[in-house]
């Protein structure tokens, strides 16, 4: 056996990992790297935090994927998966031997059992590290310098006073609800409901629920306590983060009823006003690449890659805390917002969208030539998108401000794809083809391959037909597929003679 050949290791540290509110199926991506001596292949990390099919939910999932690139068909690769606690040991690891094709993945889906990794003794710091080593030939690895990669999941704290006047005349089930803004979000609130039962089994039992202010934002810690004459009386805490099956949280008794109270009202009552103190922490279904929107001390396994020293030595003596001022992106987004200083209008069939000229011209080299030349567009300060639906205007110009799109759907995504092949906005075409591909089957398959014909993409096109050519029996005998020979009849036979040229080259060697 040869010494073995140069290879390369990813860490890949996940901050704040137990409000990783994934579902099971979902898989939390790390950024993308294309190693050198790989022949231009690309690559990424695909974590499934509960599993990624029904027969692993009780399983953290862990693959390495290939993606879309313009390298070999195949290629082979040596590799070891590993989770690390964050002292450095490792929790579990894998090693691999695989020939990728374009957006093949390998790894194990019963990785390491979930309550192993969600005990809090491994993640004082709720920082998550994976590892990656890579390498080609035969032997052992030998690698280089790491490559790190940071991904940080969105948490949003938020604390309240739920305070109820006249508290004695509350009727049963009558709910006292108060909103609070969202800090993060413009024109969302999260909602407090505070009132009490009248039944023969929980007779005046208290309750709070507590409802999210958008979207996906999930509840994964609460603290409600009684306060009154600035002392605390009495708090209730729950958390979610740790459990299997993430019980929810939202709506759940207090550990007192309203007679009990009342028994006691000159102690928890001031005036008759209940007070309550709410704090609660909800993960915002957001993912931050390489940089954190909170200041996390490194993990030691980190500290030892890039600084080459003990446990325990200082790194940095001052740590200031940057997370209390919004970052660039999110400047950009408020602008946007706030629709500030705007000077341009995008106009679809039904309605206007304001926006700046600089924006845009620094974001797609379509709107800067319409902009700065001799084209209309430069002396009416209008550009005419009226293929475009209004929900997709919307989402571009998002994506323009900052790099960010929302609830992402199949349909959405084939539009966006449109509109930025035809802006030349290169980043939001390749998010849209990642989603794409991410939720391919065999009954869209066919949309999805003469979208990628339409639009020249090669790249995309040749992943589909690897799909599809994997598929086969379940693509080509479908509605789908037979509505696709009715609208482009030469595309569904050239992917069927390339089914039949593959077909031919195997049973040739």
């Amino acid at each position: 056996m040869d010494s073995g050949g140069q290879g390369v290791t990813i860490l890949w540290y996940i901050e704040n990992y137990s409000f990783c509110s994934y579902e099971k199926g979902e898989t939390l991506p790390s950024p993308d790297l294309k190693p050198d001596g790989l022949e231009g292949t690309s690559w990424f990390l695909g974590l499934f935090p509960r599993g990624a099919t029904d027969g692993h939910k009780d399983f953290v999932s862990l693959y390495l994927r290939r993606g879309i690139d313009n390298g070999p068909a195949y290629v082979s690769v040596k590799f070891e998966l590993s989770i690390l606690a964050e002292d450095g040991s490792v929790l579990s690891s894998k090693e691999y031997d695989h020939s990728f094709g374009r957006w093949y993945q390998h790894g194990s889906g019963d990785f390491l059992k979930m309550d192993e990794l969600l005990y809090l003794r491994n993640f004082p710091r709720d920082v998550l590290t994976v590892r990656c080593k890579m390498w080609r030939g035969e032997g052992e690895f030998h690698g280089v310098a790491p490559i790190c990669f940071r991904t940080c999941i969105g948490v949003e704290t938020i604390s309240f006073r739920h305070e109820v006047d006249n508290f004695s005349t509350l009727k049963p089930n009558q709910k006292h609800t108060i909103r609070i803004p969202s800090p993060l979000e413009k024109d969302c609130f999260l909602t407090s409901s505070l009132y009490f039962t009248f039944n023969s089994c929980r007779d005046g039992e208290m309750m709070v629920k507590i409802t999210p202010p958008v979207g996906r934002y999930i509840l994964c810690k609460r603290r409600i306590s009684l306060v009154q004459f600035g002392c605390l009386i009495w708090s209730r805490e729950d958390d979610n983060r740790f459990d299997v099956e993430r019980k929810d949280i939202q709506e759940l008794p207090l550990s007192f009823t309203r007679q009990a109270i009342l028994n006691k009202k000159s102690e928890y009552l001031k005036g008759d006003k209940l007070a309550l103190l709410c704090e609660c922490s909800f993960s915002t279904c957001r993912v931050y690449e390489k940089i954190g929107e909170t200041p996390v001390k490194m993990p030691i396994e980190a500290q030892k890659q890039r600084n080459n020293q003990e446990p325990g030595k200082n790194i940095s003596k001052i740590n200031f805390n940057t997370s209390k001022y919004p970052s660039a992106q999110e400047d950009m987004k408020d602008l946007f917002v706030k629709q500030c200083l705007t000077d341009i209008r995008l106009k679809t069939k039904t309605k206007s969208f304001s926006a700046h000229r600089s924006v845009l011209c620094a974001r797609s080299p379509v709107f800067e030539r319409m902009l700065t030349s001799d084209m209309k567009e430069r002396n009416t300060s209008c550009i005419e998108v009226d293929d475009l639906g209004d929900d997709v205007v919307q989402q571009l110009l998002l994506f323009l401000y900052s790099d960010t799109v929302q609830n992402l759907q199949w349909e959405m995504a084939t539009q966006l794809y449109y509109a930025a092949d035809k802006y030349e906005v290169g980043r939001l075409k390749a998010v849209c083809s990642s989603f794409l591909v991410e939720h391919l089957s065999p009954t869209n398959a066919g949309e999805l391959l003469l979208l990628a014909d339409t639009h020249s993409d090669a790249d995309l096109k040749g992943v589909v037909e690897d799909f599809i050519l994997d598929h086969d029996k379940e693509g080509f005998f479908s509605k789908e597929w037979e509505m696709l020979g009715k609208m482009n009849p030469v595309l569904a036979g050239e992917t069927m003679l390339l089914k039949y040229k593959r077909y031919s080259e195997v049973n040739e060697l």
